[in-house]
């Protein structure tokens, strides 16, 4: 019967989702239960000098540490795994292997294959099992791919994978790239297969490779409850009652459940992971899938914007992601100068010498409603919304700067429609200002709409502006805003955190012009 092995990654690929922060408690958990179910090959987290070395994450910067943790966890028949980037650990930091160390899973870019098989060399030389596992498959032709395959196997590693990065595998590339590497690898070495979700294809791709009784032994990928990087991984609870039912396999599933219901589910709960739109695009353009992650934080672009924007994305950056890249790209997208002087001057008339009310979107917009409308008769003053209207008052400006906010007409209670040139719509309908000259300089809040126009009240020389509804963001999503349909279901802990960034950002706007919370706010020390 051929030989099939699983390997759980949810403590390596998992740990995208939450920095690898599991807690030494959970760590040890989930390693238990998973090596409890039967699971052939358990893979512990990364090794690497990179912000590893905290017991509560799964990064290690010593193979010391990962015999410390993890040896102990598991069965005399299975083996566990670390991966390691190529370049983040230098082959001087490993000490010769003993018997029960764990297989060393060498990951890396295309241009780096040379010098990753005298890594390897050096590992087996060293007496580690090793995993070779090329990046971005189908970033290689038939020629480069089948090369590579050749000179893996002069060196005999533990296994050669095909892996999937960015989740864009149809299965006629599947089956392409498997029967190259069937046809061409040595027998002695195993094959495996790491799969991204993006396309839905991970179980099928899955599925597909383990029926065709090929000529090597197999390795399939997964992790609990798909838990990974973009849309994740294959859900191991899945594929092993799959294995069980037709391949005469014994794991036993119970385990793999206990670790989502008393060790992710808290996780998921605030970091959401698993098929999206925005990770199907991201798959389309054959690009790193935080790219993705990054553009639809933002809660601004429509589908369409989102694909013109990746479609922007050169072939050198697709592989490799930084927050710096995508913010360059999202600024550069979003950019769309107008000359503004003469808008800035309708504004500026239509204050004159009245007091400036901003009405956010917060929940104390419905909740302090009286406290709000007092103000309003008490000093008339000239109100305006941010990216959504609340239908008890009557605004004299809505200033819209999100394409996801912008209404399909000028609502009845609102006097002028402010947008941002970044925006698709009839520019030449409404107020329209430049979307970059109001900008914050901080990547994480650069488009915040308050800040925004509180940067714009600022530029046409308003002294004093009185804020409410501006609360900062709850762990609860439907305490955000005055209407739960205007949650846009972005990661909450990316909200929280925003909240100490604009609350920096509050105290230093202060510096320049008074503002007066009307409202509780977060965002007040």
């Amino acid at each position: 019967m051929q030989n099939i092995k699983l390997l759980d990654c949810t403590l390596r690929d998992g740990g995208y989702i939450n920095n690898w922060a599991f807690g030494k408690k959970v760590i040890h958990k989930v390693v238990s239960k998973v090596a409890r179910a039967g699971i052939d090959v358990i893979e512990c987290g990364y090794l690497s000098t990179r912000n590893s070395g905290d017991e509560d994450t799964a990064r290690f910067n010593s193979i010391e540490d990962v015999r410390r943790a993890y040896v102990a966890n598991k069965s005399t028949y299975q083996k566990y795994a670390v991966m390691v980037n190529f370049g983040e650990y230098p082959i001087e930091m490993f000490s010769n292997a003993d018997s029960d160390d764990p297989i060393i899973r060498v990951a890396f870019h295309k241009k780096d294959l040379d010098d990753v098989l005298i890594y390897c060399e050096n590992l087996k030389r060293k007496g580690y099992c090793c995993i070779i596992q090329p990046m971005g498959a189908l970033n290689y032709t038939d020629e480069e791919f089948v090369q590579m395959i050749k000179k893996i196997n002069i060196l005999e590693p533990e296994a050669f994978y095909i892996v999937d990065s960015f989740g864009v595998m149809e299965l006629k590339d599947f089956q392409r790239l498997l029967f190259l590497t069937d046809n061409n690898l040595n027998q002695k070495i195993d094959l495996g297969y790491h799969s991204h979700n993006n396309l839905q294809q991970a179980y099928s791709n899955s599925k597909y490779m383990v029926e065709q009784n090929l000529s090597h032994g197999l390795i399939i990928d997964a992790s609990v409850f798909g838990m990974g990087r973009g849309a994740g991984n294959l859900n191991i609870e899945l594929f092993a009652k799959y294995l069980n039912q037709n391949f005469h396999k014994n794991y036993n599933i119970e385990p793999i459940l206990e670790v989502f219901d008393e060790c992710l589910k808290p996780i998921f709960a605030k970091c959401f992971w698993g098929y999206s739109l925005p990770f199907y695009l991201s798959s389309i353009h054959n690009c790193h899938p935080n790219y993705a992650s990054y553009f639809a934080e933002k809660n601004t672009l429509s589908v369409r914007s989102m694909h013109e924007l990746l479609s922007m994305i050169t072939e050198d950056d697709k592989t490799s992601f930084s927050p710096e890249k995508a913010s360059n790209y999202y600024t550069r997208y979003q950019e769309n100068y107008v000359d503004d002087h003469e808008a800035l001057e309708v504004i500026k008339n239509a204050i004159g010498k009245k007091e400036v009310l901003v009405l956010a979107p917060g929940q104390s917009l419905k909740n302090r409603e009286n406290v709000i409308k007092q103000f309003v008769e008490e000093k008339s003053p000239v109100i305006f919304g941010i990216n959504h209207m609340r239908e008890t008052f009557c605004y004299e400006f809505l200033f819209v700067v999100n394409e996801k906010r912008l209404p399909s007409g000028k609502p009845d209670n609102v006097k002028n429609l402010i947008v941002t040139s970044n925006l698709k719509c009839n520019l030449a309908e409404n107020i329209c200002v430049n979307y970059a000259s109001y900008l914050n300089s901080d990547n994480r809040i650069s488009d915040d709409p308050t800040l925004m126009l509180i940067n714009l009240l600022t530029a046409i020389g308003i002294k004093k502006i009185t804020i409410a509804g501006f609360d900062g963001f709850s762990a609860n999503p439907d305490d955000n805003y005055f209407e739960q349909g205007l949650s846009l279901g972005s990661n909450i802990i990316t909200k929280i955190h925003k909240n100490e960034v604009i609350r920096e950002n509050i105290s230093k706007l202060r510096e320049q012009i008074e503002l007066v919370f009307l409202t509780p706010s977060r965002y007040l020390d």
